[in-house]
């Protein structure tokens, strides 16, 4: 056991933590054979991933006494209790300074990092210096933050804190389950895969919404659609009261939403986690599918964003399908990107402007746009040839939907293994 298992995840993170704790504990070792103690660490990465407990799991392993900082007081005085800090742990030696949040000690943007808050830290951390006093820092935006602050020699170990992997995010969400009353039906497979999660808090927060629901309708557990209405209305903004329209328009609806979904699961089997009918934040057209990030690289992306124009088009010939804006925009940019950027169809469409020739050639413009363009016409060809291969798969889907209005992971699964099933090479 030891202080890191509190921690759920980040095992590589952890593991070079304990390097640095047992080098501590066992100083002598290292030191015979010419090993420094690391000058200071920085911890990184987008809010709520759990930098702070990292920490704070690193301070209780070491044993070391420990002075925390953060901003919490004006800017005389709040550079004075750094000097101060600095001071006082190089007096009580051996012990860790934290700087928790070093990002916001000061307000400057990325061409003023010059902030009196930063300088301090740094005379602080150059002060204590071979002085046996250990910095541990977070932070969430590096840019903030001065070159000349983050180097080595001040901060010699720069570690990324990132979003949990799937397997680690199924462990986090038992572990917030564990002292909730949750109902026998309610199938950890669905729950983990409808949940778009960018950190460990927005996990606890919707898995306590449900909560909250259920207390509130009196009910004497959590049952599986008060955590779908928690990740309905947190992740996707989507009301309770959701407004029907016409049954036609439901079904254009429903068509849309079942060509995504068939597309999805046809290139990449078991990537649907959920797929609904109602309307997302002050988009009235409503549905959207929530997809394993598999599907997020090309060409798997472009057919699945022109796969809802695809399916409504097969059977609304006479119309050209609406609400299909943002998906079209998203795989035209998807294949520009790749054809100006990354050579998909060869060097030759490769965009060369920079900084000294910032604008493109009139000849390389028309000639990027009509192969974009033939580009997205020929990847929506074999959109409609996957939906036209999976018909019976695309009915059954657009139909649940229609009935449901909402299917979890194993309502596609069910769905899927009930149709006749054609895979179509990409």
């Amino acid at each position: 056991m030891n202080a890191f298992d509190k921690v759920i995840g980040y095992e590589t993170i952890k593991n070079e933590l304990l390097q640095i704790c047992d080098m501590i504990h066992n100083r002598e070792v290292y030191e015979e054979l010419g090993a420094k103690l690391p000058q200071g660490i920085l911890l990184y990465g987008d809010p709520g991933l759990g930098k702070t407990l990292i920490a704070k799991c690193f301070i209780e392993e070491s044993g070391l006494k420990s002075y925390v900082v953060r901003r919490n007081k004006g800017n005389d005085d709040f550079i004075g209790d750094i000097t101060a800090t600095f001071q006082k742990a190089r007096e009580t030696a051996p012990c860790i300074v934290f700087l928790d949040d070093m990002d916001k000690f000061a307000n400057e943007d990325s061409n003023h990092r010059d902030a009196e808050e930063y300088v301090a830290v740094q005379s602080g951390i150059d002060e204590v210096k071979n002085c046996n006093v250990f910095v541990l820092a977070t932070a969430n935006e590096m840019w903030k933050l001065p070159s000349s602050l983050v180097r080595s020699g001040r901060f010699d170990r720069k570690i990324e804190v990132q979003c949990p992997t799937a397997k680690d995010a199924d462990e986090i969400i038992k572990h917030y389950l564990s002292d909730k009353k949750v109902a026998k039906n309610v199938d950890m497979d669905d729950l983990s895969k409808m949940i778009s999660y960018s950190s460990c808090a927005e996990l606890e927060t919707i898995l306590n919404e449900a909560a909250i629901s259920a207390a509130h309708a009196r009910k004497s557990s959590i049952e599986m659609d008060d955590f779908v209405k928690s990740v309905l209305r947190m992740q996707y903004d989507s009301p309770d009261n959701f407004t029907k329209t016409s049954a036609e328009d439901m079904k254009k609806t429903a068509l849309h939403e079942a060509g995504h979904l068939v597309v999805s699961e046809i290139l990449c089997p078991g990537s649907v986690g959920l797929a609904s009918l109602r309307s997302t934040g002050r988009d009235s057209t409503g549905g959207f599918i929530h997809r394993c990030k598999e599907l997020s690289r090309r060409p798997h992306y472009v057919l699945v964003s022109l796969a809802g124009k695809a399916a409504v088009e097969l059977y609304y010939s006479d119309t050209v399908a609406s609400g299909c804006t943002t998906d079209i925009n998203r795989a035209f940019d998807c294949i520009r990107d790749g054809i100006s950027e990354n050579a998909t169809l060869g060097f030759g469409m490769i965009d060369v402007s920079t900084d000294r020739f910032p604008k493109s050639s009139e000849d390389f413009k028309s000639r990027n746009e009509a192969v974009t363009h033939a580009e997205l016409e020929r990847y929506m060809i074999k959109a409609r040839d996957i939906l036209l291969k999976n018909r019976d798969f695309l009915e059954k889907a657009t139909a649940a939907l229609i009935e449901k209005e909402t299917l979890l992971h194993s309502d596609v699964k069910k769905i899927r293994e009930s149709s006749v099933i054609t895979d179509v090479a990409v």
